[in-house]
């Protein structure tokens, strides 16, 4: 009799252990299979969301792109008078600033993991068109900026490359209408 009650526990024990094996086993598993087939933020999502915020920020980029030439434009018509200087000065910052903020908003999306070298090239891309753009409002500040100066010829045709750049990277990232001068 005695025997049969240790028979009993010691199955009681094996089935008690392998049921516990079993049920750490089917957890693992299932943790594998929820991080296996969870979905990743896919391009086209970034994408969206990209266009919403090139979207939301287009007419301020384009607005501050055109005031900021004015007021160059003024500045020369009007013999490069220091008042001049300080308007032209506070249109590149605003403009910067508003590239900035596209920048921020890139950045604040999910990058999706296919497209991570691409997403980060296009924020350093958007990152040097801004500094460009604050580059010159600190030259302006300074007063010594006329339509001869090497900065200036040296600042639109660096410009003109980097948006041609930073536009190349939207496009193929199948975002539209992002940045001023496109």
């Amino acid at each position: 009799m005695n025997q049969d009650r240790d028979d009993s526990g010691r199955v009681r024990k094996h089935v008690g252990w392998w049921i516990a094996a079993l049920a750490g086993l089917a957890g693992i598993g299932g943790l594998v299979f929820a991080i296996v087939s969870q979905e990743h933020f896919t391009i086209k999502e970034w994408s969206k969301a990209a266009n919403a915020a090139c979207d939301s920020l287009h007419g301020e980029i384009v607005q501050g792109n055109e005031a900021a030439n004015d007021a160059v434009d003024a500045l020369a018509d009007g013999g490069y008078q220091a008042s001049g200087y300080q308007v032209a000065a506070d249109a590149f910052d605003a403009l910067s600033s508003s590239e900035r903020k596209l920048t921020g908003e890139m950045g604040r999306i999910e990058t999706p993991d296919s497209r991570e070298g691409d997403v980060e090239r296009l924020l350093e891309g958007l990152n040097d068109v801004s500094d460009l753009d604050r580059s010159l409002a600190g030259e302006l500040r300074e007063g010594v900026i006329t339509d001869d100066s090497p900065f200036v010829a040296d600042y639109y045709e660096r410009r003109d490359s980097l948006v041609a750049d930073v536009n190349e990277d939207f496009d193929s990232l199948d975002v539209r209408h992002c940045l001023a001068g496109e």
